[in-house]
């Protein structure tokens, strides 16, 4: 999932830079698990990576933060022109919102591909993610199956 900053006027997405096969099919829906409506197999050697890219309204690309992994998880704006991001092998990562550059990592342990977010207790903000792979390696970033596994939500204090 993308955002966006009503400070900066961009619009953050998350990009996964692959080659795939799709096929629609009719799918039952099962709680907790990823929706496609079929399936889609993406060969090894056609993963190139994924980035975060920032886009103003009018389709002009500002800034691209590469990686080496795709980006599958959703990614978070805030207030203070910070952009967070969860990567694949488990890196929480800030970047500055009108450029692009990486401020601050923290290593997870596990790949993220969930939601980020953020909240304030007693004037004090926070930033939440929850980290762990479910389905998700297997299609988007098979060369990490293998990876560590486990689960966890990591909490961060802001300055």
């Amino acid at each position: 999932h993308a955002t966006y900053s009503q400070r900066t006027g961009l619009l953050y997405t998350p990009v996964i830079d692959a080659c795939a096969t799709f096929r629609t099919y009719p799918t039952e829906f099962k709680e907790s698990l990823s929706y496609f409506g079929g399936e889609f197999t993406v060969a090894p050697s056609q993963v190139r990576g994924g980035a975060v890219k920032a886009y103003r309204p009018d389709g002009t690309l500002v800034w691209e933060w590469r990686h080496k992994f795709p980006i599958v998880a959703s990614l978070l704006s805030t207030a203070g022109d910070l952009v967070f991001v969860g990567t694949p092998n488990g890196e929480f990562i800030s970047l500055d919102a009108r450029t692009g550059r990486q401020l601050w990592q923290f290593r997870t342990g596990t790949g993220i591909h969930s939601n980020p977010v953020t909240y304030s207790v007693g004037g004090k903000q926070y930033i939440a993610v929850p980290t762990g792979w479910g389905g998700w390696i297997k299609g988007f970033a098979p060369n990490l199956i293998g990876h560590e596994r486990g689960s966890a939500v990591f909490v961060f204090a802001l300055p």
